[in-house]
């Protein structure tokens, strides 16, 4: 499986994405500023931890910190994610 990620230079790339799993939630959501109809709105994602789940080891469980900015590059939420993942080699 592969995704399109855009590039440090404008252009977009071809990345590998491992298949996911469920999700078993988020917590720690927070909405600092509103969001507003045609509000332009980026998503950043940023692993924070990975780890196997001992139950099944060719599964893995990653935890992220995703972030929205708007247009005027004011945070307007934020969150931690967990996400079940295969693990690489398994």
């Amino acid at each position: 499986m592969t995704r399109e990620r855009p590039s440090p230079a404008g252009s977009t790339v071809t990345v590998p994405v491992g298949r996911t799993g469920p999700s078993p939630g988020f917590r720690d959501l927070k909405w600092p500023k509103p969001v507003y109809a045609g509000d332009t709105i980026t998503f950043v994602s940023e692993v924070i931890e990975a780890r196997p789940v001992q139950r099944h080891p060719d599964k893995g469980l990653v935890f992220a910190h995703n972030t929205g900015t708007n247009q005027a590059g004011e945070l307007v939420f934020s969150f931690i994610s967990a996400l079940f993942v295969d693990r690489r080699g398994a």
